[in-house]
């Protein structure tokens, strides 16, 4: 186990490749997306402190599914997939948690498939910057236009247009690859179900539960 810091951009994972480590972001921002054959891609989840990425393949030893990258920049914990593997055979206790952890993600990846087939960009766009603001704590988010649309999937003139309609509301404060939160709670009625869902489910995965038994730290 040992301490990381990431750059954004910065590839963890990529589709089909090897899975050496898992990683538990603390103040950085992971991106899961899914690459097509012609190399579009769009994001299934967001990943910050609440989770962890490469569980299930770390766990099992197999191969990445997707491609996950550094979002927002920052640090966290990156473990070797051999170590977790045996601290899992030792402690029950620890594959319980380690599993919410994974259920957490995979939720989020299930949401955002119907948030994408079935809701409009503003609303997934509003769910998006408060997923970000969620993994920074902050009111500004290094955010550009053309790495907004390859998470929402759309042009980035579909973003734009998006974008100006939130900043019209009083919403945000967009300009130069620089998003700002203005308005959180109007934010938040503006966004699809989506996000409190993901959030309420999260909360309840992740809840403490009284226990004598201590899975220890990581």
């Amino acid at each position: 186990m040992f301490e990381a810091t990431w750059g954004p951009g910065e590839g963890l994972y990529e589709s089909g490749g090897p899975v050496t480590e898992a990683h538990f972001p603390s103040s950085a921002g992971l991106s899961v997306v899914k690459v097509m054959n012609d190399g579009t891609c769009v994001e299934c989840a967001t990943v910050g402190s609440e989770s962890a990425v490469g569980l299930l393949p770390a766990l099992s030893g197999g191969v990445s599914s997707n491609r996950t990258f550094v979002q927002l920049a920052g640090s966290g914990i990156s473990i070797p997939a051999a170590a977790l593997r045996g601290r899992a055979r030792q402690s029950p206790a620890l594959v319980d948690l380690l599993l919410r952890f994974a259920q957490v993600t995979l939720a989020q990846e299930e949401q955002s498939v119907a948030c994408n087939a079935l809701h409009e960009t503003e609303p997934r766009l509003a769910r998006w910057i408060l997923q970000s603001q969620d993994r920074l704590n902050a009111r500004v988010l290094p955010l550009t236009q053309d790495y907004l649309a390859i998470m929402l999937g759309v042009q980035r003139t579909t973003v734009g247009a998006a974008a100006s309609r939130l900043k019209a509301e009083g919403l945000i404060r967009y300009s130069r690859g620089q998003l700002e939160v203005l308005d959180r709670p109007g934010l938040e009625r503006r966004s699809c179900e989506c996000y409190g869902a993901v959030r309420d489910l999260q909360a309840r995965l992740l809840a403490p539960e009284e226990s004598d038994d201590n899975p220890g730290a990581l």
